[in-house]
């Protein structure tokens, strides 16, 4: 794996940070506002070992209970049609 030196959302910055799972840099402000945590829903073996995990997992995790709660509302409206 070749590390990427610059940032997914903001390519004329430095990364910091790398995803591990997603092979994705991140650079300071992607990390201080906890965007660098990929798919905060899904299974990630680097987890226990991540620095981005560390740091953001109460962001990362109200944000997937965020998109739970969301995908069983759309589901419901589906159903009463």
């Amino acid at each position: 794996m070749e590390f990427m030196d610059k940032c997914r959302y903001h390519p004329d910055r430095d990364a910091c940070v790398l995803c591990q799972k997603m092979e994705v840099a991140y650079c300071q402000e992607c990390l201080d506002a906890c965007r660098a945590c990929t798919d905060p829903c899904l299974y990630c073996k680097f987890r226990q070992s991540c620095v981005i995990w560390e740091l953001c997992r109460k962001e990362a995790r109200k944000r997937c209970k965020e998109n739970n709660e969301e995908e069983k509302g759309e589901g419901k409206k589906g159903e009463e049609g």
